[in-house]
């Protein structure tokens, strides 16, 4: 697994153009402006806000791109003690300048003096200290965290040895209405898909006003059809989706960006 993971970490690293900027996973449509470009710099660790904000030696605060630390005490713990691990090194901080309503700037941060650089993203979810969760981004720009994730997963690595995290069932819908409001992967099959002017719903019940549904607004529904995943290709698969649970019907999910919502190996239902 070392050997992958540094492998994963070598293709991650894009090198810098002259003008100090780099490139991340570009949107496949490649329309207009790059989401995933950003400005590359060297700073310092300061430290970690109460928040779990990273503080660097500029002033400037910055949050780790893409994914999102543990909400529960003892694990997100665990996932400040290994980022404060890191404290006082050098790091090159590569985010676009703007920052968040909360001042911070979404980054990509790898520390800086070792043969091969830690991204400290990369770090936390390859130990099952954070889950991959790129929020209100235009783009999903780290793909690769996925994958770093799916293998925590499998070998029970940090939260993923906590129920709370692993997948829920789409059909157990007494489980999903009690997470209402938390951040959760659901698994399920696409039993039946309602095709709309502003959005499309992904029913994965007989009863699609009381049992889970995805909701894909129409700009990401045309994305992912361009990406070969139209109503065809979906009805019957088992899919994992990921986002925070809302009490609309039975419950729901609301998928803004296609990579949040991958396929998964099994049969069609018979139709």
């Amino acid at each position: 697994m070392r050997n992958l993971s540094a492998l994963v970490l070598v293709l991650g690293l894009l090198p810098l153009s002259a003008a100090g900027q780099e490139r991340g996973a570009r949107p496949a449509s490649g329309k207009g402006p790059d989401p995933c470009a950003t400005q590359s710099q060297l700073d310092r660790l300061q430290g970690l806000t109460a928040q779990g904000d990273l503080a660097l030696g500029s002033g400037r605060l910055a949050s780790l791109a893409s994914i999102r630390l543990p909400d529960d005490p003892v694990h997100r713990e665990e996932a400040l003690g290994w980022l404060r691990a890191w404290t006082g090194r050098e790091v090159r901080v590569q985010g676009r300048p703007e920052p968040d309503r909360w001042g911070r700037i979404p980054a990509r941060i790898r520390l800086m003096g070792e043969s091969t650089s830690l991204d400290l993203a990369h770090g936390l979810v390859e130990a099952g200290l954070a889950l991959v969760d790129p929020g209100a981004a235009d783009a999903f720009c780290h793909p690769e965290l996925l994958a770093l994730e799916a293998t925590a997963r499998e070998q029970s690595l940090g939260v993923w040895k906590d129920d709370r995290y692993k997948p829920l069932d789409a059909e157990r819908i007494d489980r999903l209405r009690d997470r209402v409001g938390s951040f959760v992967l659901v698994e399920g099959r696409i039993r039946s898909i309602g095709e709309r002017t502003q959005r499309t719903y992904l029913n994965f019940g007989g009863q699609w006003a009381e049992d889970f549904t995805i909701i894909v607004p129409k700009k990401t529904w045309k994305l992912m059809a361009e990406r070969g995943l139209d109503a065809a290709a979906l009805k019957g698969q088992r899919v994992r989706a990921r986002g925070i649970l809302e009490p609309w019907q039975g419950a729901s999910l609301t998928i803004v960006l296609p990579e949040m919502m991958e396929r998964l190996a099994g049969e069609r239902l018979p139709r």
